[in-house]
C-alpha cells in the first residue's frame, strides 16, 4: 500500500459532500426588531459586551450585493483540559441591520477546524449569524488533532457550546436584548443551530449536553454511531486485503437501474427516483454482474456492524452509484493521497484513518493493526472513542428529552441515497426516541424526521438540494409560531440531464405518494410537489 498523508489540502467537493458550507437558508419574517440603535463596532466595544471571550477583530461589512450592512466580530475563548496543553476555540458572529430577533449558529461537518463565514442570504433576511471552528485548526478530513485530548474534547462537545454562549452574548449585547428569556417579542432572541453530517452531530450534542443553547435544532444525516466510522474501516481494510471484491463505478450504474426498475413504482410514478428504505426483493447476486468477493463487499455494507450491544444499521440499496467516492473508492486499491496518481481513497479510508492516528498515535495503521472480526478489537476501538470525544460517540436519543420536554424544537432530515451516514440510522434513532418520549404522537410534538429521496450525503443526487433551506424555514414557524410542518416542499434546479422539480418530504413514517397513479389518467406532473400527498405505508 502506498504511504499515505492526511496533511492540510483543500478539497472543495468533498468539503461541499459533508456539509461544511452553512446551509444558505431563507426564513419567514420574524414579529419586531429590537428598538434601540445598536452600539458602534469595534474591538473594544465589543470586549465590553462578552464576559469569558478575548475580541481579535469587529468591523462593520457588507454582504456581497451592497445591500445590507453588519459588523463582523471574531474572537476566541481560551480552554483548558482535560489534556494537559490550553487551545483556543476561534469564532465569528456577524450582526445585521435589519436584525429580526433570529440567531444561526452553523454546524460544520467532518473535522471542522475553520471559522465559516457568513450566508449573505441570512444576512439579509435579519438572522445574526454565528460559528466556530470548534477548537480544531485542521483539514477537513483530518482528525488527528485529537492526539492533544484537549482539542478533542473541544471537539466533541465544548468548543459549540462556550462560542455559542459567547457569541449569543455578543448578540444580546449588540442589540440590547436583556435575556433570552423576557416574553417581550421585540426583546427575544429565537437560536438556532443547523449542520449536516458532522454539523448535525454537533447539534444533537448540543441538545443532550447544553439543552439551554438553543430553541431550534436542525439534524441533516446525523453523525451519531461510532459504528458508521467503523464500517468505513471495516470496508476499506477487507478492500485493500482483497482488491479483487472492489467494485467498479460501471457495476454501480448497473446495480442502480436494477434497483430503479425494482422499486421505482412503488410511490405510484416512475420517475427514476428510489424513495422507498425497504429493499425486499433485490437480490444483487441474481444480476450476473458480481463475482463472489465482491457480492461480499455489498453485504458488508448492507449488514452495518455491531458494537456489542449497539447496531450500527447497514445502507439501503437506494442510489448506490455514490458509494465509490465514499464507501469503495473510484479506483481500485492500492490508493494513493497524491492527486497526481488519480487513485485517490475513498472519504471512508481517510476518516477512519485519521480518527484511529488520532486515538491510538500518529504511526498507528489500522489496516495491520484491526481485526474487525474480533469483538474485542472492534469494542476496544468504540471505547475509546467515547473516552475520547467525550458525549460524542453513539448518542442515546432518551438524552434528548431533557431539551424536547423545556420546549426545543427538533427537525432531523437525511437523504435516502446518502453515500456516507446511512439512512437507515437516522430511522433507528427516530424510532428509539418515540419510544423513549412515548409514542410516535407525543414524539412528533416537538421532534420530526423527514427523509429526502434522491440525495446523497448532505448534497447531491438527483434529489432536492434545498432541503436545509425549507428545514430552516420550517423550524422557525415551529419554535416561534407553534406550527409544526406538515410536509417539507424541497426543489432541484433543471440540469442538463434533469428538469426542474419540488418534492414533498413527509414526516417519518409517512411517505409521499403520486396522485396520479401509474397510469396518471388526468396528465399531472410528477415534478410538482403539489401533486404528491402524504400517507402512511401499509405495514402502519
Amino acid at each position: 500500500m502506498k504511504t499515505m498523508n492526511t496533511g492540510p489540502r483543500v478539497w472543495p467537493c468533498l468539503a461541499l459532500s459533508l456539509g461544511l458550507l452553512g446551509a444558505v437558508c431563507s426564513a419567514s419574517p420574524a414579529q419586531a426588531k429590537a428598538s434601540s440603535q445598536p452600539p458602534a463596532c469595534d474591538i473594544a466595544t465589543a470586549q465590553q459586551l462578552v464576559s469569558g471571550a478575548t475580541i481579535t477583530a469587529a468591523a462593520m461589512q457588507h454582504t456581497t450585493d451592497g445591500v445590507t450592512a453588519y459588523c463582523r466580530v471574531d474572537g476566541y475563548v481560551a480552554t483548558q483540559g482535560p489534556g494537559p496543553n490550553a487551545n483556543r476555540v476561534n469564532f465569528m458572529v456577524s450582526l445585521p441591520e435589519g436584525f429580526k430577533g433570529r440567531y444561526y449558529y452553523i454546524g460544520l461537518g467532518g473535522a471542522a477546524g475553520y471559522v465559516p463565514s457568513p450566508p449573505d442570504t441570512l444576512l439579509s433576511q435579519g438572522f445574526a449569524v454565528a460559528g466556530s471552528d470548534a477548537g480544531t485548526q485542521t483539514f477537513v478530513l483530518d482528525w488527528t488533532f485529537a492526539i492533544d485530548r484537549t482539542k478533542a474534547f473541544d471537539y466533541a462537545q465544548r468548543g459549540v457550546h462556550v462560542s455559542s454562549v459567547a457569541t449569543q452574548e455578543l448578540t444580546r449585547g449588540y442589540y440590547q436584548l436583556k435575556s433570552s428569556q423576557l416574553k417581550n417579542k421585540s426583546k427575544k432572541l429565537y437560536r438556532y443551530i443547523d449542520g449536516c453530517s458532522g454539523g448535525g452531530r454537533m447539534g444533537n450534542v448540543e441538545a443532550i449536553v447544553h439543552p439551554g443553547d438553543y430553541d431550534g435544532t436542525i439534524l441533516g444525516a446525523p453523525g451519531i454511531n461510532t459504528g458508521n466510522v467503523l464500517l468505513f474501516g471495516k470496508v476499506a481494510q477487507f478492500l485493500i486485503q482483497h482488491p479483487e471484491a472492489w467494485i467498479s463505478p460501471a457495476q454501480f450504474v448497473q446495480l442502480e437501474q436494477a434497483i430503479v426498475a425494482s422499486l421505482d413504482r412503488a410511490d405510484g410514478a416512475e420517475d427514476g427516483v428510489v424513495s422507498r428504505v425497504i429493499n425486499a426483493g433485490i437480490d444483487p447476486a441474481a444480476l450476473g454482474i458480481f463475482t463472489e468477493p465482491q457480492l461480499q463487499t455489498l453485504q458488508m455494507i448492507r449488514e452495518g456492524i455491531d458494537l456489542g450491544g449497539v447496531k450500527y444499521p447497514g445502507f439501503p440499496l437506494a442510489n448506490p452509484i455514490g458509494w465509490s467516492s465514499f464507501l469503495i473508492g473510484n479506483t481500485p486499491p492500492p490508493w494513493s493521497m497524491n492527486p497526481a496518481d488519480l487513485d485517490f481513497p475513498p472519504a471512508g479510508f481517510m476518516v477512519f484513518d485519521s480518527q484511529s492516528r488520532g486515538l491510538f498515535g500518529l504511526t498507528y495503521n489500522f489496516v495491520e493493526a484491526m481485526d474487525f472480526n474480533s469483538a474485542a478489537d472492534v469494542s476496544h476501538w468504540a471505547q475509546t472513542y467515547e473516552d475520547v470525544f467525550i458525549e460524542s460517540g453513539t448518542a442515546d436519543p432518551a438524552d434528548l428529552l431533557g431539551y424536547l420536554k423545556g420546549g426545543g424544537k427538533i427537525v432531523m432530515w437525511h437523504g435516502i441515497a446518502d453515500n456516507a451516514i446511512s439512512v437507515n440510522d437516522s430511522i433507528r434513532y427516530y424510532n428509539q426516541l418515540a419510544q423513549a418520549r412515548g409514542g410516535l404522537a407525543r414524539t412528533q410534538q416537538s421532534a420530526r424526521l423527514f427523509l429526502a429521496p434522491g440525495v446523497l450525503h448532505c448534497a447531491g443526487g438527483i434529489g432536492p438540494q434545498d432541503t436545509p433551506t425549507q428545514a430552516l424555514d420550517a423550524i422557525v414557524r415551529w419554535v416561534e409560531k407553534g406550527v409544526a410542518p406538515q410536509s417539507l416542499v424541497a426543489n432541484r434546479a433543471p440540469s442538463a440531464t434533469l428538469p426542474a422539480r419540488s418534492f414533498r418530504l413527509c414526516p417519518y413514517p409517512q411517505r409521499a405518494l403520486f396522485k396520479g397513479g401509474l397510469e396518471n389518467p388526468k396528465g399531472l406532473d410528477v415534478n410538482d410537489a403539489a401533486n404528491w400527498r402524504c400517507a402512511l405505508p401499509h405495514h402502519h
